[in-house]
């Protein structure tokens, strides 16, 4: 749909002076209303241009009319409508007439003022610890157990929040981690007292006990999960998922989240987040945001379903063992709200992700038909050109 001059002559730049604070859109809006202008007094051009040149023949060639005018905005508006361009001076006006929301720069102000106030805190605990000095701060047995919850607390928030305030997780962890141990080690003051270089072992053999309890149930069931999937074993359980959903990804949530449910309730939710992970994998494919959201609704559901019973999850294993829980009490009681923590975020997710593919399927709706108006535009102007 663009109309050319007949004359060459007719080509030249335009005389329009771009705003110095318009954008490249602005640009290429202006650029056309400058063409479809130029177009207005060519001989041969026919259509819409020939028509408005005919009902404002004072609009001449380079002309240092405002843009807006009678002389140019006629001619922009077809152009404008069939690229979805707003009329440059009226989008301008709009900009310079809006008044300035204090909203965005308020949330960078609170962003930034929570970065670094979390990290501060952080590095100030951990300089106390370091040179064991106020020695009031580090020997009170009163201020160490708040100190080092309100340090951890810091730390969650942080993570919670790493794509806001743009710390990475890993480093805030390490961070906090450091801090905790070594306000923690400082207390006991293992340089000049025995009793207290024993205590700080004993708690250390303790969190490296826990950790590497961890570890070492994790590398065997990471081990055997890709065992399984090196010899294509979750082939068959994929060809399911696929048979059952039918090809809509959006059913992928419901039916991994019920299955990790229950699966982690049978092999512990670690083993069963990593299986599910896997299937979802090769389910969805390289589809990264589709993956995210349905990975983070697999972690929810294979810690709920591990509430639930007593080899569900490793802190109910070790209640379980010591004669704390029983297999009947713990499913009686601890079933519905696990079932609920499960269900109602999915449902969540899986209304918000229904209608946002509703609107991008008429968002794709309404770009095919410009796209077919713009195409029977361009045609009408060809055959009123030739």
């Amino acid at each position: 749909f663009w109309l050319k001059p007949a004359d060459p002559a007719l080509h030249a730049a335009p005389t329009t002076s771009f705003p110095p604070h318009a954008s490249r859109r602005e640009h290429m809006a202006m650029t056309l209303e400058a063409e479809a202008c130029d177009a207005v007094h060519t001989p041969k051009s026919g259509g819409r241009a020939a028509e408005a040149g005919a009902e404002d023949s004072s609009c001449a060639r380079g002309s240092d009319a405002p843009l807006g005018s009678s002389c140019r905005q006629p001619q922009f508006l077809p152009y404008a409508e069939a690229l979805n361009i707003p009329a440059p001076e009226l989008k301008l006006n709009e900009k310079a007439a809006r008044p300035r929301s204090w909203v965005p720069a308020a949330v960078f102000a609170c962003r930034r003022t929570l970065k670094v106030i979390g990290v501060t805190f952080m590095s100030i605990i951990f300089l106390i610890a370091l040179f064991d000095f106020p020695t009031r701060i580090v020997d009170s047995e009163s201020i160490k157990p708040h100190l080092m919850t309100i340090l951890f607390l810091v730390g969650l928030i942080l993570v919670v929040l790493e794509d806001h305030v743009g710390v990475n997780k890993s480093a805030i962890m390490l961070m906090v981690s450091a801090s905790m141990w070594t306000y923690l080690a400082v207390g006991f003051h293992p340089a000049t007292s025995e009793q207290g270089h024993e205590e700080l072992t004993h708690h250390l053999n303790k969190g490296l006990q826990d950790v590497g309890a961890i570890i070492l149930f994790l590398l065997p069931a990471m081990g055997v999960v890709e065992s399984i999937d090196h010899f294509d074993g979750f082939a068959v359980v994929t060809h399911a998922i696929a048979s059952v959903s039918g090809g809509r990804k959006d059913l992928l949530m419901p039916i991994l989240s019920v299955l990790c449910f229950f699966m982690s309730a049978v092999i512990d939710n670690l083993t069963a987040t990593i299986v599910c992970l896997k299937l979802l994998r090769h389910a969805v494919g390289e589809d990264r945001h589709l993956r995210h959201t349905i990975g983070g609704l697999i972690v929810i559901s294979a810690n709920a379903g591990g509430a639930w019973s007593p080899v569900g999850d490793v802190t109910t294993t070790m209640l379980w063992l010591a004669n704390k829980i029983t297999v009947g009490s713990t499913i009686l009681w601890l079933f519905l709200p696990s079932f609920c923590v499960s269900v109602l975020p999915l449902l969540g997710i899986w209304w918000q992700a229904t209608l946002e593919a509703r609107r991008h399927a008429r968002c794709a709706a309404a770009g095919n038909e410009v796209s077919a108006a713009g195409g029977a535009a361009g045609d009408a102007a060809a055959a009123g050109a030739a």
